[in-house]
Order: structure tokens, then C-alpha cells, then sequence
């Protein structure tokens, strides 16, 4: 005869843990809470399908950019939703800028080539709520992607057929396969954030304009578009103050200057600012105006220089003084911190961006920004100097190129050579070209000199200071060349004052 349950003493305690999962697995589904959506996560695959830049343009899109188009207004970028309070920005609200980082919509764009590698830092950094609010920032690549709660929006996504036929556009035509196949991942001894396809710089000028005409119609309350790339980094509180000298009703187009084809335009890794004014007069005037320059586009090799030929073609100039011969400006810079010349006619000047940053550059600059007390003044270039450059200057150091280029004194050209004004001793002077000791002793018989660099019988000798770069060791570069030689006169460095 079959024994009761609780008769059969092996199954008890079977019979006491089944009951105690039961028990423990309801109350877990019970008190876990619900998934909590975003108006802003929106599924990567539909990213594409809701940036409409030109919606004349739909007439030539392909039939599958059309099922789920939504008009630009009703793109909601970032990673805030809509309801979210705007986070305290303290160190952007000062007493010098009547603008508040409320007025200005930041592009940030980035490529599917490089966005893994260079990307990630700028979301804690320069990108971090806690510094711009995410509603102010529209974050453009070639390719769909989602970062946590921020969503990358494919720019190309709206490219007639006519363009896609140019062998620039096959790196986008081939990034979906390229995805699929896993050629990111670690397999077969490719690092997981390597570079992606080949091309992406051809595909890169194919941006620029559907960028501005998007940011001004998902924007329109904006006063300034700020545009910045994922190797540069923007001091904002800076450019907010600069900005505020100009009023963004009048078609202001303002960077650092660059000139092709007789067009001055602002270099786009240095960053860029256009008032509201100048859309309007130009991207706001003409709602074809992407697909009426796709031919110019295809021809030319730059996007920064493509939108400034378009902005001059509809009236807007470059430049603080669009009417000056020379519109150079100091403040947004092409260059990295070490291979940026610091000299008296900057040393004063507020720095607005800074190009060609590694992740840990960006980290630091932000870290500057961050500790900096605007409210007693902006940020200049002797501040980046004093954090960037001056821990690493020495008295002389081997296996480094500094970078020197002002003067240059060789065994071949020093009957020829013309000393500087502020020479002391002139055959001190000449004899720079015989050893590192001579090349060192030159520097200091020129009153302006700061820094020098040695290599064979080849003197160098410059009034502005540069970092440069060196060979480390280990590196088999130390093995097939003589070492460069480089120094610096720290203390002539230290007498470069501001007023303020």
C-alpha cells in the first residue's frame, strides 16, 4: 500500500524546498517593477525612419524610408525625456554671458568608423547632463546607434538615389552587412573597437549640410547652432560669452578660418558657431537646399568648406569682420595641445575649442573646465598651457622634437644664416649648428628664444613654445635615426604676464 505524502519522510523535505521556490519565484515576478520606456528610447531600427532633414526629398527616397516617416518636429533628442528638469549648470551661468546654454543647440557628429573609440568619453564628459542638458543636443552619425539611453541619428538616412550611386557612399551601403557578420568583435585577432570600414572620411562631407538643415527645423527657438566633432572638445562657457557679444537675429557665421576655392569657411574640427539669423537666411530660406548642392557635394572633398561656400552663396560670410581681408581670429583652435604654438599674441586669449583629442585629452580638459571659476574670468590658452603643456617641459631632453621651426642654423647655411633683433652675441649665434651644448647656448644668446632643438648639426630655435612629441623607449624608430634634442627656457616662458 502507497504511503501519504507526509508518511514518506524522503519526500518531506523534497515537498518543503519545491514550496519555498514556488513562494520565492511569485514574490519576485510580483515585486519587480515595470519596465519603464522613455518617450526618447526609441528601437534603433526605427532612428532612420524618423529623420526627414528635406521633406521635399521624398519624391526620390527609397519606399522603405517612407513607411514611418515622421516630420523633424517630432524628433526628440537626448536621453532626457521631455519632462525631465533641466539639471543646475552652475559654472555655464555666469555674470558674463547675457546667453544661457538654453539658447544654443550643440551637432555633435561622429561616424560608425570611429564612434566606439572616440564617443563613449564625451558622454561623461562633454556631453553629461550635468553640463548641457540633453534636449540641446542633437548627436548625428552615418549609421543608427544606441548608447544606453542616447540615440544616434543616421544623417544619410534621407540621401537621394542619385547620391548613393557615388562610390563614396559604398562604406554606407556595406555597414549594415558589415554589422551583421560581426566584423566588430574580437574574432580573428581584430580588436572589438577597431576602426569599421574603409571611406568614411569621402562619406563624411555628405553630412554637413543635412546636419544644419535638421538641427534648425527639430530647433527653431535656438539662437546658435554649435558644432563640434567627436575629436575636439568645446569650452562652452567660453563660447557662450563670445557669443553673446553678437545678436543671433543677424546671419553671424563664426570659427576658425580656412579657405579652398576662394571660399573662406569655418574648419569643422575646430568647431563652428551659426546664429539663428544665418539659418534662416539660408537653410530656412530654401527647404531644398541639401539636394540643390548634392552635385557640389560630390565634386568637392570637405564638408566644413561645401557648407561654407553654400552659407556665402546665400549671403552669409564668414567671419567676426566678413568684410576683413585677413579673418583669423584666435579662440577656436585646429590643432592638438601638443602641437599648438603658445606665444604673447594668444597667451591672453580665450580658448573656445581645441582639435585632434585622444579620449584622455578630452577627460582632462573637461576636468580644467569643470574646477575653473568663470565667474573671475575665461579660460585661456596660458590656462591650457599651465595644465597641458608645462608639466612636461624640460630643460633639455633626448628623444624629443619640440618642434622648433622659427630659425634654423646648419653647417651648410650658416655663412648665409641673418641672426634675429636680440642677439647678444652673434657667433654664439652661428655656432648653434655643432652641438646639442652650442644649439642650447644659441637659444640663450636670442633674447625672444623659449625653446630649441638639436639633431646632427641642425639647430632649431623659435620665440613660441610647442610641446612636440617624443620617441619612447623601446620604440625601433630609436634604431634607425640619430635622437632629436629638445629644451625649453622655462623661465623666459614665466615672464609672459595678462593684465587680468
Amino acid at each position: 500500500m502507497r504511503k501519504a505524502f507526509y508518511q514518506d519522510n524522503r519526500m518531506v523535505p523534497l515537498g518543503i524546498m519545491l514550496t519555498t521556490l514556488i513562494i520565492f519565484i511569485y514574490h519576485f515576478e510580483l515585486d519587480r517593477p515595470a519596465l519603464a520606456f522613455s518617450p526618447v528610447s526609441t528601437p534603433p531600427q526605427m532612428i532612420s525612419a524618423q529623420f526627414a532633414p528635406e521633406k521635399q526629398d521624398q519624391a526620390h527616397l527609397p519606399a522603405s524610408s517612407l513607411k514611418e516617416e515622421a516630420p523633424p518636429s517630432s524628433y526628440s533628442p537626448g536621453p532626457v525625456a521631455q519632462d525631465a528638469p533641466v539639471p543646475s549648470l552652475p559654472f555655464t551661468t555666469t555674470s558674463t554671458s547675457s546667453l544661457s546654454i538654453n539658447d544654443i543647440t550643440l551637432m555633435f557628429k561622429t561616424g560608425a568608423s570611429v564612434l566606439w573609440r572616440r564617443v563613449p568619453i564625451h558622454l561623461s564628459t562633454s556631453l553629461s547632463p550635468q553640463r548641457i542638458p540633453s534636449s540641446n543636443v542633437l548627436l548625428y552619425s552615418d549609421a543608427p546607434e544606441t548608447i544606453g539611453p542616447w540615440h544616434f541619428l543616421d544623417v544619410l538616412s534621407n540621401t537621394s538615389s542619385s547620391v548613393r550611386q557615388s562610390p563614396d557612399f559604398i562604406p554606407y551601403t556595406q555597414q549594415t552587412d558589415y554589422d551583421d557578420r560581426q566584423n566588430y568583435a574580437e574574432i580573428g585577432n581584430m580588436p572589438g573597437d577597431a576602426a569599421g570600414l574603409v571611406g568614411g572620411w569621402k562619406l563624411d562631407k555628405y553630412k554637413f549640410l543635412p546636419i544644419v538643415a535638421h538641427a534648425g527645423r527639430a530647433h527653431p527657438d535656438s539662437k546658435w547652432y554649435i558644432f563640434m566633432e567627436d575629436d575636439s572638445y568645446l569650452f562652452l562657457p567660453n563660447l557662450l560669452t563670445h557669443l553673446s557679444k553678437f545678436d543671433h537675429k543677424d546671419p553671424w557665421y563664426l570659427g576658425s578660418v580656412a579657405w579652398i576655392h576662394g571660399d573662406f569657411f569655418a574648419h569643422g574640427g575646430s568647431g563652428f558657431a551659426l546664429s539663428r539669423g544665418a539659418w534662416e537666411k539660408s537653410f530656412g530660406a530654401d527647404p531644398d537646399i541639401v539636394r540643390r548642392y548634392e552635385g557640389f557635394t560630390a565634386e568637392h572633398g570637405c564638408g566644413d568648406h561645401i557648407l561654407g561656400h553654400v552659407l556665402k552663396e546665400y549671403g552669409v560670410e564668414f567671419g567676426e569682420d566678413p568684410t576683413a581681408d585677413n579673418r583669423f581670429k584666435y579662440g577656436f583652435n585646429p590643432e592638438a595641445h601638443w602641437s599648438t604654438w603658445f606665444e604673447t599674441e594668444n597667451w591672453c586669449k580665450p580658448v573656445f575649442s581645441w582639435h585632434h583629442t585622444h579620449g584622455r585629452d578630452v577627460a582632462r580638459l573637461f576636468g580644467l573646465e569643470s574646477g575653473w571659476d568663470f565667474s573671475k574670468g575665461q579660460l585661456r590658452f596660458r590656462d591650457v598651457y599651465d595644465a597641458m603643456v608645462k608639466p612636461y617641459l624640460r630643460d633639455r631632453v633626448e628623444w624629443w622634437d619640440n618642434g622648433a621651426a622659427k630659425y634654423e642654423i646648419r653647417s651648410n647655411n650658416v655663412q648665409y644664416a641673418q641672426p634675429p633683433e636680440g642677439v647678444k652675441s652673434v657667433d654664439t649665434w652661428k655656432a648653434g649648428w655643432k652641438s646639442v651644448d652650442s644649439c642650447q647656448a644659441a637659444c640663450v644668446a636670442w633674447s625672444d628664444c623659449v625653446q630649441w632643438s638639436f639633431y646632427e648639426d641642425r639647430c632649431k630655435m623659435d620665440s613660441m613654445v610647442l610641446l612636440g612629441s617624443g620617441i619612447p623607449e623601446g620604440d625601433s624608430r630609436r634604431q634607425t635615426s640619430l635622437p632629436w634634442t629638445s629644451g625649453w627656457l622655462k623661465d623666459r616662458i614665466g615672464t609672459w604676464k595678462c593684465d587680468v
